[in-house]
């Protein structure tokens, strides 16, 4: 079996009026803000940046800067695992499985996700980290096609508009 995140711990337990103000972007549960509540100068762990956090309710997100988290989230790393991505395709396939398996009768803990198993691409029994980020690009590429083709259409729409008063 191998192992994706060699890297899992739970943030710690912050309330809103110990948090004081400060750059460090907090994650607690939720997906408003994709989690982040504000940014502290509290005393807390600072987790790396290239990590995914996945809260109590399975709300995965992808961290490419450096922050704190609450008890309420899980945050996953591998120190060898930098291609962002990467982290945005394992996120998706994280997010996915655990979709409606989670709320507050029934919360997630960094502490069960040691076994979790995903489908993940590979080739010759080896992880596929370049069709993941090949994919992903794919993606934004088709994202960024549909959008320029929305804002033809709104320019064209507001041209016929001006041209007809």
């Amino acid at each position: 079996m191998l192992t994706l995140f060699p890297n899992i711990h739970q943030g710690r337990r912050l309330k809103k009026d110990d948090q004081i103000n400060g750059d460090l972007p907090f994650v607690m549960a939720g997906t408003t803000n994709t989690g982040v509540v504000r940014n502290i100068g509290n005393d807390v762990r600072v987790f790396p940046k290239h990590s995914l956090t996945i809260d109590i309710f399975g709300n995965t997100f992808y961290r490419g800067y450096e922050f704190g988290a609450g008890d309420d989230t899980g945050v996953f790393w591998n120190d060898k695992m930098k291609d962002s991505k990467v982290l945005l395709y394992l996120k998706t396939i994280i997010e996915k499985s655990l979709v409606g398996k989670y709320d507050f009768g029934s919360k997630l803990r960094a502490s069960q996700t040691h076994n979790f198993q995903f489908d993940i691409p590979k080739i010759n029994n080896q992880i596929d980290y370049t069709f993941m980020s090949d994919f992903i690009r794919a993606v934004e590429k088709l994202v960024i096609k549909d959008l320029v083709i929305w804002a033809d259409k709104k320019i064209a729409a507001t041209k016929e508009i001006v041209d007809g008063v």
